[in-house]
């Protein structure tokens, strides 16, 4: 209860510093080329309240944040994980689409959440918070995941073009996957699913630090969090981000941590996982397919080469040509 307040109390203030700055001309830099990534003077702000906010109350926890190169302390058993502006594009650009999100992990799990999102019933914003076994809650009332047993068509859902790029949607749930809408930014999406605005969302390689504190919440709030497991392929329910298999690299840097996610109401999810094919990525397929031309090709051409070392210099002749008349005349009669 204690890390939850605490964690409450830190999102709403990084959440009232990011409101300060909204609108305001800010300094800009990129992590990758193209002007790709940006991190605004607003995200490193929020991230320097949170780590102190952190590091003055829990000095003996570790810490890994986003816009931090590092993680602080991370062999330790309790581990906040930071995002301190996720939807950096869409604050930028005013559009009132971004989040902070905020969660602790006990050895890899979740057990505390919070995340800041705008809305328009309170201009301030609002934190959506839980515990683990503590309930999942919108300031001080209790949020639920929407209750519907299968898709609804006329429901709402996140799923980013890249994720249909790499799955394929099966009938029956082609016929009522429902209507989509993706905002930018993950944090504000899960806050959608948590609250039952949105009946389920689905995406493609997030980061820890998008979805760690969401996952809870949304379990918290009666609802499901799959994770699509590599060996063997399957979607299972994600209960450690240091689980191997499940989205974490060979190294077990948690930093690198990415996998597809499905999040909502525990019978729409299952639903959704059960219609959805993995597509060929199209690289491999390229890679398939030349390797399979060249095979080709080299078949082709011993083919040729042993078909030539059986053939005579001159014509092939048949069996009774010696015998057989020649044209009428001889051999001038042409």
């Amino acid at each position: 209860m204690e890390l939850e307040a605490h964690a409450t109390e830190l999102a709403r203030r990084a959440g009232a510093l990011l409101l300060e700055h909204w609108q305001r001309e800010l300094s800009v830099t990129y992590k990758s080329k193209g002007r790709q990534d940006p991190v605004s003077e607003a995200d490193l702000k929020s991230q320097t309240l949170l780590i102190d906010g952190i590091t003055d109350r829990y000095p003996e926890h570790g810490i890994l944040s986003e816009e931090s190169t590092d993680t602080i302390w991370a062999n330790r058993d309790f581990l906040w994980v930071l995002d301190p502006l996720d939807g950096t594009v869409n604050y930028l650009n005013r559009y009132p689409c971004f989040g902070v999100s905020i969660a602790v992990l006990f050895q890899g799990s979740p057990v505390v959440g919070a995340l800041f999102i705008l809305s328009p019933e309170a201009t301030e914003g609002h934190v959506l918070h839980a515990r683990l076994h503590g309930g999942a809650f919108l300031s001080d009332a209790a949020i639920h995941v929407s209750n519907n047993q299968e898709p609804l068509l006329t429901s709402l859902l996140s799923m980013a073009g890249f994720f249909r790029s790499q799955y394929r949607i099966e009938r029956p749930l082609a016929d009522k996957v429902g209507n989509v809408r993706v905002t930018g930014s993950i944090v504000y999406e899960l806050a959608q699913v948590a609250s039952g605005v949105f009946q389920y969302a689905a995406f493609s390689g997030p980061r820890v630090w998008d979805v760690a504190a969401g996952a809870l919440i949304i379990r918290e709030a009666g609802g499901e969090v799959l994770v699509r497991r590599d060996r063997p392929l399957r979607w299972e329910s994600l209960r450690s981000f240091l689980e191997q298999g499940a989205g974490l690299p060979k190294d077990g840097d948690l930093r690198g941590w990415s996998a597809s996610l499905l999040a909502g109401n525990a019978h729409v999810v299952d639903y959704v996982a059960r219609n959805l094919r993995t597509r060929s990525h199209p690289l491999r397929w390229l890679r398939r397919t030349g390797r399979l031309l060249t095979a080709r090709s080299r078949a082709r051409a011993r083919h040729a080469q042993d078909q030539g070392q059986g053939k005579p210099d001159g014509p092939a002749s048949h069996p009774g040509d010696a015998d057989r008349p020649g044209p009428p005349g001889g051999p001038s009669a042409h």
